[in-house]
């Protein structure tokens, strides 16, 4: 076992009196303190405990008040915050944790932007109520006749100021530079909430409470927000058009890209979860072909619970792109080394799925009379 030691060198101003412990992955987030409590001492606290070596850690800290109710770590504005990341050696260590401020009613509302927000949001009608659209595309452009990129988790891509954890994509950004290198797009990027498990995985399992919802999501995109785009920026034939996310959303991108291939061209398949209902997705795509369709399939090497076990899911990753190589055009799979499954990793690798996607593209008829500076 390796000997840890936690230290948080001082406590955000106004932290109520509780008890502060340490939870994360390896607790299963749990909120009971038991065995794990920080010991307080003037404004900081410290943590002492054994880990076995080679484990991947990703923690929080949280406060258990009197009256039992918890709080969790949060960023300056009171939004949520990304977890600590931990690769435990043999020989141990001390690990800093420094704290900005707790969870609150604020929610992260008045958290500033540190990337390009969208130009504009849509309030679409859907089954399951108001659907939040919000699109971007080059500044001296008016996004029309351009390629089309889908993205799920859509508070996550542009900015920081709305994102789930303080981190965003800085979608934005990576398509400004490839804009001004001579490959614009359109970007429209779909916000999601509490029913994110059911909208996003197409498989039964708990978090979706047995009640899938990932088909019926999928033929609002091929239909009303595909149609709602069309209308306001010309149509986009489905060669240039591409869906891309992350975890369940590179799960429930995979998923409609093999569902009905003529949708999109490509996709972009991040850090994808297939695990819910023991591996359901892998079953499923059996004898299913897309042979027009273009797959970017990535992963980190640090995406589980040990550096073992990220070692199998890199495997597995290759073992995926393996199998989906005879269904579809073409299979790209890339690495992310030191990423972990957050939103700094996928904003790391976007930008070269960006490339990759544009530079494969047969330009447009008509390319040449470009909607630049109109």
């Amino acid at each position: 076992m390796a000997h840890l030691r936690f230290l948080i060198p001082a406590l955000p101003p106004g932290t109520p009196p509780g008890t502060l412990f340490l939870t994360g992955e390896h607790r299963g987030w749990i909120s009971n303190p038991e065995g794990w409590t920080f010991d307080q001492s003037g404004e900081g606290a410290m943590l002492d405990t054994e880990v076995d070596p080679g484990t991947l850690l990703s923690v929080k800290v949280r406060l258990q008040l009197p009256d039992n109710h918890v709080l969790e770590e949060g960023d300056a504005w009171g939004g949520r915050a990304p977890a600590h990341t931990v690769t435990v050696q043999e020989h141990g260590g001390v690990v800093t944790l420094n704290l900005e401020g707790w969870q609150d009613d604020r929610e992260g509302r008045d958290r500033p932007r540190q990337s390009r927000p969208p130009r504009m949001e849509w309030n679409l009608t859907a089954p399951w109520g108001e659907q939040t659209v919000r699109l971007w595309w080059p500044e001296g452009h008016d996004g029309r006749e351009l390629p089309l990129l889908v993205m799920h988790d859509g508070q996550n891509v542009f900015d920081e100021a709305p994102s789930f954890s303080g981190q965003s994509w800085q979608a934005a950004d990576a398509a400004q530079a490839r804009a001004e290198a001579g490959q614009p797009c359109l970007i429209a990027a779909l916000t999601v909430g509490a029913e994110r498990s059911r909208r996003y995985v197409p498989f039964a399992f708990e978090l979706n409470e047995f009640r899938p919802g990932a088909d019926e999501y999928l033929d609002w995109i091929e239909t009303e927000l595909l149609q709602a785009l069309a209308e306001a920026f010309g149509p986009v034939p489905p060669e240039r058009r591409a869906l891309a996310g992350s975890s369940f959303g590179g799960l429930v991108t995979l998923y409609g890209g093999l569902r009905h291939p003529e949708a999109f061209g490509t996709l972009g398949v991040f850090s994808p979860a297939v695990w819910p209902d023991d591996f359901a997705l892998l079953r499923w795509m059996e004898g299913r072909t897309a042979p027009d369709t273009r797959v970017w399939l990535d992963m980190g090497d640090h995406e589980a619970h040990t550096v073992a076990e990220a070692t199998e899911v890199v495997h597995l990753t290759h073992e995926l792109g393996a199998a989906l190589q005879p269904q579809v055009a073409e299979v790209q799979v890339t690495i992310g080394e030191g990423h972990w499954h957050d939103e700094a990793a996928w904003a790391a690798r976007f930008p070269a799925f960006l490339t990759w996607w544009l530079s494969g593209l047969v330009p447009a008829q008509g390319a040449g009379s470009s909607a630049l500076a109109r």
